[in-house]
């Protein structure tokens, strides 16, 4: 017997045209090779959509392809993670659910302040038994973890996965952040623990904890992601083998686009050499149909930041056919020019003397955006980004509310920008 863990896919994360097309033929051959490799059932703990309800276009597909895995005979388990979460059970999850496509396996049979318990699902063919906690933002779910009755579970026989969404402090590698629990808070004694939110493939094995995996994501399209992936993460999804224990644990790679990364040490040089090497670099390479990873650091002796032409960087690596360009320069500083703080009487006097500062450092042609105007412009688009979120606004709505503004404080329309 086997089946197949897959996670964090982030369906309809993607705006560039190209990589939701790649978005999405990654997702349906994960499916594929569910189907033609004939797993008993499929798990995914969390973060299949982005959102909890994603645009139609991604609805689509990814209805069409449940129904080919529901018209195969396989049964898919979830858990909603961080992304996906809904807490009145308004989410796509849940319309696939309705419709039998898939199973929800968080099934509360005691809530109360003190205690959560937990009932099993028990997959019909393979008789395996399947519960799981889902995910919350900002690492919320460590209270339901508390009061989880994990005595209950424990005691339970039988071949036994437990689901979860969210990062174990055990398995943390340096330098990833996030929100993170002790190992501890899972109940012990289970065969497989099927894990996500962590965008790497991880596999661990502790004391009373057999099997901790995390199968990492297909395909999600953050910066972080996409710099692992040029630099040999491997990508793909978990086929596990069974029989009254694990046989086999493998990740199925999926070779799904290919990556050239550009680094560029910072440190002690003027920024038109950086700028110059970066170019020489790139007239080295064949972008076309590959994600170009450009990362920048260190601390220029001589010149700003914006003395390095990024934009022009980009548009000719576009040019030649590259599918997609990630700029990493957070970690790029100029020891010439930092923002110079500024003292005042309350918040708004602060905040016009440090614009004030700080303005004269910007190049542009635009007048409107320099000197005296150019700080009115900047207090303005201050105000309008800091509003709230309206009551009952979607995220959706807030940003295309919040991005119409901008546009008009800037004298600009959509088909401007």
């Amino acid at each position: 017997m086997k089946f197949a863990h897959l996670a964090d896919i982030h369906l309809g994360f993607q705006k560039n045209e190209t990589l939701q097309k790649l978005e999405q033929d990654i997702f349906e051959e994960i499916l594929d090779q569910c189907i033609s490799r004939k797993v008993d059932f499929i798990l995914i703990p969390g973060d299949m959509f982005h959102a909890n309800i994603p645009e139609m276009r991604v609805q689509k597909y990814a209805f069409s392809k449940f129904r080919q895995i529901h018209d195969a005979g396989i049964p898919v388990y979830v858990v909603y993670g961080s992304h996906d979460f809904s807490p009145v059970s308004n989410s796509v999850i849940d319309l696939l659910e309705e419709i039998g496509y898939i199973k929800k396996v968080i099934k509360s049979r005691d809530v109360s302040d003190e205690r959560i318990t937990l009932d099993f699902i028990t997959d019909k063919k393979t008789g395996v038994k399947i519960a799981g906690l889902s995910g919350l933002k900002a690492g919320k779910d460590i209270i339901h973890y508390e009061k989880l009755d994990r005595n209950a579970l424990e005691s339970e026989s039988g071949f036994k996965i437990f689901l979860f969404h969210g990062g174990i402090t055990e398995m943390k590698t340096g330098g990833v952040e996030g929100d993170y629990m002790p190992l501890s808070l899972l109940p012990k004694g289970f065969n497989y623990y099927a894990g996500g939110h962590i965008h790497k493939f991880s596999h661990q094995k502790y004391d009373d904890y057999p099997n901790v995996v995390y199968p990492g994501t297909p395909f999600a399209g953050y910066y972080n992601d996409l710099e692992d992936s040029a630099r040999g993460q491997k990508r793909g999804f978990v086929l596990v083998e069974f029989e009254e224990t694990i046989k086999n644990i493998e990740l199925v790679e999926l070779k799904n686009v290919n990556y050239k990364i550009i680094d560029v040490n910072a440190d002690a040089r003027n920024a038109e050499s950086v700028n110059q090497e970066i170019i020489e670099n790139i007239t080295k390479i064949e972008p076309a149909g590959k994600i170009i990873i450009i990362k920048v650091q260190g601390e220029l002796s001589v010149g700003k930041t914006t003395d390095i032409d990024f934009t022009a960087i980009r548009e000719k690596l576009m040019d030649k056919g590259a599918l997609e360009v990630k700029i990493s320069r957070s970690r790029l500083t100029s020891r010439e020019y930092k923002i110079t703080s500024a003292s005042g009487k309350n918040k708004v006097e602060i905040e016009t003397n440090i614009f004030a500062e700080n303005i004269g450092e910007i190049i542009a042609k635009q007048k409107e955006i320099t000197g005296d105007s150019g700080v009115s412009l900047a207090k303005k688009l201050l105000k309008d980004l800091a509003q709230p979120p309206l009551k009952n606004e979607k995220t959706l709505e807030y940003n295309g509310r919040i991005t119409q503004h901008a546009l008009e404080i800037l004298g600009l329309n959509i088909d401007d920008s």
